[in-house]
């Protein structure tokens, strides 16, 4: 008898009812969204079996996607609003900002990896996420252009705060990363907050697991 096909609506269900709410995410559109988009669309073909695993997914290419839990948590703090603009930073495939798409005003995207970034804009506009913007460009480069930021969302490590990118926040905006120095198995998701004037404050929210985002990645110390 052939294998029935996955439930990914029970899976995303029991996500959200079993890793996300339990964790303390209350916010009514988060919760909605991460039990709406089909996080299996953003992962490779052999890996939708474990779309919904709480844990990293390989995407190839030295990229992966969060874990539903970091990335819920990490919006939940940031205490999303229908008028906010966020920046997405290195979101690979697009989950991210799918998430986002039906709680906030607007997306930034910004990409590195062109083949990612095609496969995110058919995604979204397979869903109807019509108010991202899709944007090539190094992670450290972000997308300055189309500033200021209510919110800014890193998905990955940087060894330490990036302040070039937090400077393109609003005064109270909100950065959002995984800081992790150089050698740690595990970094901490931070907020950094805009006092303005180039001023900043940073808070530890938890200890989680992720990749350097592409560019981010510190430089091997050299010994001799």
């Amino acid at each position: 008898m052939p294998n029935s096909a996955p439930d990914y609506n029970k899976a995303r269900k029991n996500m959200v009812d079993c890793q996300i709410h339990t964790s303390g995410v209350v916010h009514t559109g988060l919760l909605n969204a991460f039990e709406t988009v089909p996080r299996e669309m953003f992962v490779p073909e052999h890996l939708k079996g474990i779309a919904y695993y709480d844990e990293e997914i390989d995407l190839g290419k030295g990229r992966t996607l969060l874990d539903p839990l970091t990335l819920s948590k990490m919006l939940q703090a940031a205490d999303l609003k229908e008028s906010d603009v966020v920046l997405d930073i290195g979101g690979a495939t697009g989950y991210g900002a799918a998430i986002l798409s039906p709680i906030v005003s607007t997306i930034i995207a910004a990409e590195s990896n062109q083949e990612f970034l095609d496969k995110a804009q058919n995604i979204w506009n397979e869903l109807g996420a019509n108010n991202i913007v899709p944007v090539h460009a190094k992670p450290r480069e972000g997308a300055n252009e189309d500033g200021p930021y209510n919110v800014i969302v890193m998905h990955g490590a940087v060894p330490e705060i990036p302040k070039k990118i937090a400077a393109h926040l609003v005064e109270n905006g909100r950065l959002f990363c995984i800081i992790k120095k150089p050698g740690d198995r595990l970094g901490q998701a931070t907020m950094v907050q805009s006092l303005g004037e180039n001023q900043f404050s940073s808070y530890t929210l938890f200890e989680c697991a992720a990749n350097y985002i592409d560019g981010f990645a510190p430089k091997p110390a050299f010994s001799f």
